[in-house]
């Protein structure tokens, strides 16, 4: 059998389309890699609740709040039971950064044995919500947060909260 010969190379304007696929694949590639594609994950808001305390007749509650995310998170409302409550902070801010803590005091009339749930919104809009029943307390005991000095009093603004209507 003699040789084959007769092979059929690639038309010149197959070539030409093939690389100009390749080359638009690797400019796309790095570009991304330059600029890094933000996935969902790389920014997130995690805010968890790790502990509450109720105050005197269920007067008030103060919940510790850690930032479990990669960026810092900002409160922009708290609720109960879907109305808007009064919050006061008493160790940290309404911007609490990744990897640390804040304790709110959420003043509300509060029935013993009744649960509530507590929704702190973000500026971005995510709420996070942690359950909880009151109950009654004899004596407060104070956690260690509480002894690092005077307590804070920057105050949580409320956008629907009646008492700060016409304060803008």
């Amino acid at each position: 059998m003699p040789p084959c010969t007769a092979r059929k190379a690639l038309s010149p304007i197959a070539t030409i389309i093939t690389l100009l696929c390749v080359a638009i694949a690797v400019t796309l590639a790095t570009v991304a890699w330059t600029n890094g594609l933000p996935t969902s994950n790389m920014y997130t808001e995690d805010l968890q609740a790790t502990n509450h305390q109720w105050g005197p007749n269920c007067t008030y509650v103060d919940v510790t709040l850690h930032n479990n995310g990669t960026q810092s998170v900002k409160l922009k409302s708290v609720t109960v039971n879907s109305q808007p409550a009064t919050a006061v902070y008493i160790v940290g801010s309404n911007q609490i950064n990744s990897g640390e803590t804040a304790v709110i005091r959420v003043a509300n009339t509060f029935i013993v044995g009744a649960t509530y749930h507590l929704a702190f919104q973000t500026a971005k809009g995510n709420r996070f919500v942690y359950n909880a029943t009151a109950e009654l307390v004899s004596s407060i005991s104070r956690s260690p947060a509480y002894t690092s000095g005077l307590p804070r009093t920057t105050h949580l603004l409320l956008d629907s909260h009646p008492l700060l209507e016409g304060n803008s």
